[in-house]
């Protein structure tokens, strides 16, 4: 039997490449004959550079650059070959967020030095991964730091943050990234989320970065009228890009300051992975998340497995189903069985602690249903 292993992380407790290591030693014990191959992945977000690094190589190259909250912290992007890849999370992340802090008053410029550093160091290509954010400014100080001018309203250059976008009255780009072919910047997305409205950056993301009920309105608006500087100008029409609310509208932002293209994080690391000739050759693949809920469906890692799994069986593993979550989405593209692991009611800590040892018994008794039906 081969089997294909291709989980994302299940956030905050087990790493992909973890829970790789575990379906992997529950299929040795139950099938010990099984032909298994694990890909560790993920889908643009936190995880992407340790996927992108077991598939092509490379090497980590560490700077300090301005953290979400103005404090330094040290960042690494994946250097492979003429490449270069920079997770936001790495010098944006939640993990950054500092108390008083909310999504309102924190900045993407140290993803921007990131950029910097990969274009100086010679790389032609940047790949940027969007997700696990804690900031909503739309990529301006991600911007700033690669040389944008955003002029207030009292003619002087400033950094804007997710309060202040309203205040901004012009924008002088940096015509480097606009004047040349040779350098490009592709942001990977593992949302597709619109820059502001219902559905938008600020109200979807907003609350989990903790932004309050007053401050989301803020933070809506100011992507609004960021999106009208560039309409007046006959520029893109930033609300209309899928995924231009990915990491707090920094989606929108490669694209209107740095004049890249928004790629499904989900379809290009399968690309890289040569997932759709490992999926030809399965008889079955495992994959999974830490909590499934409606945005599954919409480009998430899962989906796109399922969308290429050539009617192979999908059982998919997770922490747990969102309540009035809808799996029919996921079972029309593909998925045969989504399977919570908790092995009963948890406060949230407990199912975390205790994940790697609920993952490993129910992989256990899925690959041991495998084994009965392939007699």
């Amino acid at each position: 039997m081969n089997i294909l292993l291709i989980p994302d992380s299940f956030k905050g407790s087990l790493s992909s490449a973890r829970l790789c290591a575990i379906l992997k030693a529950a299929a040795a014990d139950v099938m010990p004959e099984a032909e298994v191959r694990a890909f560790p992945a993920a889908d643009g977000g936190e995880g992407t550079l340790e996927a992108v690094r077991a598939a092509v190589g490379g090497a980590y190259v560490v700077h300090t650059v301005t953290g979400p909250c103005g404090q330094p912290v040290n960042a690494r992007y994946l250097s492979a070959g003429d490449t270069a890849y920079v997770e936001t999370a790495q010098a944006a992340g939640m993990q950054y967020r500092l108390p008083g802090f909310s999504a309102a008053n924190t900045t993407t410029f140290g993803v921007g030095q990131l950029i910097r550093e990969a274009l100086g160091a010679g790389h032609r290509r940047v790949f940027v991964t969007l997700g696990g954010s804690c900031t909503n400014d739309a990529g301006c100080g991600m911007a700033a730091a690669l040389g944008t001018r955003f002029i207030a309203p009292n003619g002087r250059p400033f950094i804007p943050t997710g309060a202040s976008l309203h205040a901004i009255r012009s924008i002088q780009l940096n015509p480097f990234f606009f004047a040349q072919k040779e350098v490009t910047v592709s942001a990977l997305c593992d949302v597709t989320n619109p820059l502001y409205g219902p559905d938008g950056a600020a109200r979807v993301f907003g609350p989990q970065k903790g932004a309050t009920p007053e401050e989301v309105e803020m933070l809506d608006e100011g992507m609004k009228h960021l999106a009208g500087l560039f309409l007046k100008a006959k520029g893109p029409r930033l609300n209309t890009i899928p995924g231009a609310g990915a990491a707090g509208g920094c989606g929108a932002g490669v694209a209107a300051f740095l004049n890249g293209r928004l790629l499904s994080g989900t379809e290009t690391l399968l690309d890289v992975l040569h997932f759709s000739d490992a999926a030809a050759k399965a008889d079955l693949i495992v994959t999974g998340e830490g909590r499934v809920d409606a945005q599954t469906a919409g480009g998430k890692l899962i989906s796109g497995v399922a969308s290429r799994a050539g009617g192979r069986p999908v059982v998919v593993l997770t922490g747990g189903i969102a309540p009035e979550t809808d799996l029919k989405p996921l079972y029309d593209m593909g998925v045969t069985a989504v399977l919570p692991v908790s092995s009963g009611p948890h406060t949230l800590a407990e199912a975390m602690s205790g994940a790697a040892a609920d993952v490993r018994r129910t992989a256990e008794s899925i690959f041991r249903l495998a084994a009965a039906l392939k007699r």
